[in-house]
């Protein structure tokens, strides 16, 4: 069985921290299955330097991708596991128990970003993607977070 089965589409996640080390990120992603039986984790950034930079859109691919492998909110900083190669994931890596049964099989799309110059900050991305992916296959609406409803 591969995972997802279905596409989650625009995706929106406002991850905010106002504090002197600051921290912004905003955006939306969609998350497909990918094609043609394929397993595996492809990230795709279509935006350009003025919507995200390359740094943190990596840690918005990274933050997704140690959902997908079981990695709670605590190891995005700490206790941080290693991530599957792309050789590993094409093999067949398992999704995160409470997902349900499955391998990782999944494209996610950053369709939109904001940048901030000064607090989009790559530890900011690494939260925000592990808390869209949370958030995604948790089926939690973005109405039902006070975070992507703040100012």
């Amino acid at each position: 069985m591969r995972f997802p089965a279905e596409a989650r589409r625009d995706v929106h996640v406002r991850y905010t921290r106002p504090s002197c080390m600051g921290g912004f990120a905003v955006f939306t992603v969609d998350f497909e299955p990918l094609p043609e039986g394929r397993l595996g984790f492809e990230f795709v950034n279509p935006l350009g330097p003025d919507d995200i930079d390359a740094e943190c859109a990596q840690e918005v691919s990274n933050g997704i991708l140690l959902w997908l492998i079981g990695a709670g909110p605590q190891n995005v900083y700490f206790d941080r596991p290693l991530l599957p190669t792309a050789k590993e994931l094409a093999a067949g890596v398992p999704v995160r128990p409470d997902a349900g049964p499955g391998l990782i099989a999944l494209r996610a799309v950053l369709r939109h970003s904001r940048l901030h110059p000064i607090d989009s900050l790559p530890w900011t991305h690494t939260c925000a993607g592990w808390r869209a992916a949370d958030k995604t296959w948790r089926g939690e609406e973005a109405t039902g977070d006070p975070m992507d409803l703040a100012p």
